[in-house]
């Protein structure tokens, strides 16, 4: 039956005026139980695959009148819940998602229900002296400056120690924004790149040879969108490759840069990694920091990942030379343990962001605080009171104890993987994510001997991502994948490993014992016995690949 025009005026209104209505209550009740149970499982995810979820996401007419909260509710337990992924779970060690401390539900309850737009003051008023602490607080863990600094620009209109973004990858643009914008600036006979645009502005200053963003292999993929979004074309995104250590070579990163300015190239920014999202390698961040003094370019350290080290008395020193820095990023929902949306680009000089202000006169004014006259984004939630809430609840030892404990236990783990003759540790981790793959018997001595062949890396590779992709789908622990380049120059081999990325509070020794204990037992189970040759192992792997690849 259709719902009458009252009818659906009443359940309306109801919606924004009876917040404690029986229906609601219910609604809000059942969403708590079902979140318990997503954090009470023993599985990481459902058996279901993804191909096969399609049909219950598959409709596209939007109901006609409000569906009841408890039909809703119902829905979501049906469809989405059961199929949601354990995060949380000890087990779960595949990727930069983590459990969350417990004051963060009810902040997230607050901040919806007072429902702050950082946008402008009018719509936020004390949310917007509040991001502008908490990315002074930021900013005094990264740079160290002195009091009066802090004093001084903290809550100043004219100064911006940093913003708040949705995500790395946004952090990263807006950084990259601003120094292009920075390079390319007005002068006396120049409107500059915000008024005249890129070309015109890369002929006004004699590049003839474009833009380049120049860092290692191991950049964040934020960088090659940068590239198109920022107009420099992703093959202008220079990727530089690594010395042993799997940092971005030094040595080499110098001599693109000759290369680079003997093209007339503007090289808008040197780019290091505190925290590679593939192994957690930090760069030489003060190599590079002198590196780009001495050319004169602006250094940006992506440390979306690894930034939250500075709060370690005992770690610190990883990140040594992070300070010279133009600009950071800092992900929240990463090593601060805030939920999902939360990361921030600050900026050494608290006037750079006027490089890239964009001001209205209804909103955004020049002459204000509001904060979305420096933002790429207009109208954002008040995230920035997530941060404030972990800086403060958690404070500087809480933070050092959960990173403290993380590069142990990462430690701890490598230390298991070498126990084992079945797996192969790639590198010794330098914070907490730790990258190693199974070696399936037939192939091990070759391994031991480095003298596998390209063929026999095939094998190894498809295996491990069979592994992974059946310890997914049916497994009670977890770790993610990548490809990484191993190798120099040009005998490099692309190697498929599992990557466990220890970072959850709640994970012991014991679950990290039982990770690999899982992998184990499926590995064997998936090759049904120790000893196969490589014709068999080659022979089940294309069968195993064939039933997963709907992945």
């Amino acid at each position: 039956m259709t719902a009458s025009n009252d009818d659906v005026a009443e359940r309306v209104r109801a919606l924004f005026t009876d917040p404690r209505s029986p229906a609601l209550e219910r609604f809000d009740q059942g969403l708590a139980a079902s979140v318990a149970d997503v954090r009470r499982a023993e599985r990481i995810s459902t058996e279901t695959a993804v191909e096969d979820l399609r049909e219950a996401f598959s409709e596209s007419a939007i109901p006609g009148g409000p569906l009841s909260l408890d039909d809703y509710l119902e829905m979501l337990r049906r469809d989405v819940i059961p199929n949601a992924v354990s995060v949380s779970l000890p087990s779960y060690t595949g990727h930069m998602t983590s459990a969350l401390p417990a004051f963060l539900p009810p902040m997230s309850s607050f901040l919806t229900a007072l429902n702050q737009n950082v946008v402008k003051v009018e719509t936020s008023k004390a949310f917007t002296l509040l991001e502008r602490q908490t990315m002074a607080m930021m900013h005094r863990l990264v740079f160290g400056d002195t009091d009066e600094f802090y004093a001084h620009h903290i809550q100043n209109r004219e100064s911006t120690l940093g913003i708040v973004t949705s995500c790395g990858t946004l952090a990263n643009i807006t950084a990259m924004w601003m120094a292009r914008n920075k390079a390319l600036r007005s002068s006396d006979e120049f409107g500059g790149l915000q008024d005249e645009g890129l070309l015109a502005a890369l002929r006004h200053y004699g590049y003839t040879g474009g833009a380049v963003v120049i860092g290692s292999e191991l950049m964040h993929y934020s960088m090659d969108k940068l590239g198109s979004l920022l107009g420099l074309g992703a093959r202008n995104v220079i990727k530089v490759e690594l010395d042993p250590a799997g940092r971005v070579d030094v040595q080499a990163l110098r001599r693109v840069i000759e290369e680079c300015l003997e093209q007339k190239r503007l090289i808008v920014a040197v780019v290091g990694v505190a925290g590679t999202t593939e192994t957690g390698n930090v760069d030489d961040l003060a190599a590079l920091g002198e590196i780009a003094r001495e050319y004169r370019i602006h250094y940006h350290v992506d440390a979306a990942w690894g930034g939250p080290i500075l709060f370690s008395e005992r770690h610190r020193s990883i990140l040594a030379g992070i300070e010279l820095a133009d600009t950071v990023t800092v992900c929240g929902h990463k090593q601060l343990y805030l939920p999902q949306g939360i990361s921030m680009v600050l900026c050494r000089d608290p006037h750079d962001f006027y490089h890239i202000q964009a001001a209205a006169r209804y909103q955004a004014r020049v002459e204000s605080f509001d904060l979305g006259k420096h933002s790429a984004e207009g109208s954002r939630p008040a995230n920035s009171a997530y941060l404030h809430a972990g800086l403060h609840l958690l404070g500087q030892r809480g933070y050092a104890y959960l990173i403290d404990e993380g590069i142990r236990k990462a430690r701890y783990f490598a230390e298991l993987i070498l126990r084992h003759d079945v797996f192969e540790l790639i590198e010794e981790p330098r914070t907490n994510i730790v990258v190693y793959r199974y070696v399936p018997d037939a192939l091990r001595e070759r391994a031991r001997a480095k003298t596998l062949s390209p063929e026999d890396h095939y094998v190894i590779n498809t295996f491990n991502e069979v592994l992974q992709d059946f310890m997914f789908l049916h497994g009670s622990s977890f770790v993610s994948r990548t490809t990484l380049k191993q190798g120099r120059n040009q005998r490099r081999q692309d190697t498929v490993v599992l990557r466990a990325v220890i970072a959850n509070p709640l994970t012991t020794e014991e679950h990290l014992a039982k990770v690999l204990e899982d992998q184990i037992a499926v590995a064997d189970e998936l090759l049904r016995e120790r000893r196969m040759s490589f014709a068999e192992i080659l022979q089940l792997l294309v069968r195993q690949t064939s039933s997963v690849s709907r992945q």
